[in-house]
């Protein structure tokens, strides 16, 4: 039996965000693997308990939320605003969890992957699902590999042996994989629902090429002002708004992953949006896609 902790030093595992991360929802998501964690080493029969009480709470919140959907789909005027909030990253992730919503091709392909990436990572690369096509060989996931696994020997290998396996294991749809070993990559990717067009709030913005490595680019469309950034072939789009005062950030001075606000000197890693001077800002992302060598931007997919 766990002995129980002296009185107070419970805190220093607590799962539980910050309240600065309790809109925030990839905080929110690592809170919830945080406690699986914790749960992990706990007496089997205290685990098992605690267990039943999540699995519980959940049939009760899934029961209730179940009821809504049900309600918002029952009248066309409402069904419109029920399929706006799916559409919402954070309302999608809910829905999944709680076995609402059935994960799509896409989503049950990218946990497949997270099986194999501990192996490509050992090897000193990284794995990247791209998308999954109907092809005349069956359904194809293309992937593209990153860092020194990137087109090294062992990349067909690892893709033989490996990434096809953790694919099909957990989704027997995927008949073929196929590696992809050039075009840019969307940095920040978010994930969203419906197809990438300006109905379902994405602004087609400029060619891929057009944007140079290191050198920030400023985009702006009908009232959005966004930030550009190519960092080692990855793009990343920002709004481009210092969260100190709002300034824009297009003109700061971009050396190796660190962009210098030129009103004020705050420093922020154009690969993560944190800010090196104070760690409780960041720079506000937004979804990101490249197709037929276009970049396409949501920003109201990061607006609550």
């Amino acid at each position: 039996m766990t002995t129980a902790p002296p009185h107070g030093s419970h805190r220093q595992g607590t799962a539980a965000p910050t309240p600065q991360a309790e809109t925030d929802p990839a905080a929110l998501a690592a809170a919830v693997d945080r406690a699986r964690e914790l749960m992990a080493p706990l007496d089997e029969d205290i685990r098992r308990r605690a267990e039943d009480l999540v699995r519980a709470r959940d049939a009760f919140i899934a029961a209730g939320v179940r009821e809504m959907v049900r309600t918002l789909k029952s009248d066309e005027r409402s069904k419109a605003v029920l399929f706006e909030l799916i559409d919402k990253p954070i309302v999608y992730a809910v829905l999944m969890e709680l076995g609402i919503v059935k994960p799509d091709l896409m989503t049950r392909a990218a946990r497949a992957m997270e099986r194999i990436k501990p192996y490509v990572k050992g090897h000193g690369g990284d794995i990247e699902l791209v998308r999954i096509e109907d092809t005349a060989e069956g359904m194809t996931a293309f992937v593209r590999l990153h860092g020194s696994c990137s087109g090294c020997s062992m990349s067909a290998a690892t893709l033989r042996d490996g990434v096809e396996e953790a694919l099909r294991a957990g989704v027997p749809e995927i008949a073929h994989v196929e590696e992809i070993k050039d075009g840019p990559v969307a940095g920040v990717v978010q994930l969203t629902v419906g197809s990438t067009d300006e109905s379902h709030g994405w602004i087609r913005g400029p060619k891929a090429a057009d944007i140079t490595d290191g050198v920030p680019f400023r985009f702006q469309a009908e009232a959005h002002d966004i930030l550009l950034v190519r960092r080692d072939g990855r793009l990343f789009a920002y709004r481009n708004a210092c969260p100190h005062q709002g300034m824009p950030l297009h003109d700061g001075q971009l050396a190796g992953d660190t962009i210098t606000c030129p009103w004020h000197g705050y420093c922020f890693d154009v690969t993560s949006g944190e800010c090196e001077n104070a760690p409780q800002v960041q720079l506000e992302p937004f979804p990101l896609r490249v197709e037929n060598g276009e970049v396409w931007v949501r920003p109201e997919a990061a607006t609550p």
